[in-house]
């Protein structure tokens, strides 16, 4: 596996949201993407990257929405598929990215079907609207725009998974 063939560069990336963040620095920038027909949303500034077309090691007697873990710069990274978790009944379609986000130990993967997109002028939500059962405890934040986009605690919510994976 050629790495430079798998990872999409994200340095001009960066260094234009380096400069939109400059000349936005009273208004918090985020990413967002999609799983099915839910909205989510992580802060512009989290250490994250995306990888295509790299190999998956399946890992036997996990559940279908454990797909496995990828080697990533010698770090094992778990990669999960969120629409199977949430039992979204469409197939993930599109670009089969991994958004990675975290480092090292802490990294963690999931498909996407299509890149994160850049969102500004997010306004938060006072009340939380209801979830899904399987989100519920680990939304921290909403914020509206076109859309419901909901932030979670990524850290509970991946370990939560980790969990249900090694039962």
């Amino acid at each position: 596996m050629e790495t430079s063939d798998t990872l999409v560069d994200l340095s001009l990336e960066n260094l234009l949201l380096k400069q939109v963040l400059e000349n936005h620095n009273n208004e918090q920038l985020r990413y967002g993407f999609s799983i099915g027909e839910l909205h989510f949303v992580y802060d512009a500034a989290i250490a994250c990257e995306l990888v295509k077309a790299v190999t998956i090691y399946p890992v036997p007697n996990t559940p279908a929405w454990m797909l496995g873990l990828i080697n990533l710069r010698g770090a094992l990274v778990p990669v999960f598929n969120l629409e199977n978790y949430f039992d979204f009944k469409q197939p993930l379609i599109g670009h089969n990215l991994l958004l990675i986000l975290g480092k090292g130990e802490k990294a963690v993967a999931f498909q996407l079907a299509d890149y994160p997109i850049l969102l500004k002028n997010l306004t938060k939500l006072s009340v939380l609207p209801k979830f899904i059962p399987k989100l519920e405890s680990y939304v921290i934040n909403a914020y509206q725009a076109d859309e419901i986009w909901l932030e979670l605690d990524k850290e509970s919510f991946f370990s939560a998974l980790g969990e249900k994976v090694c039962f």
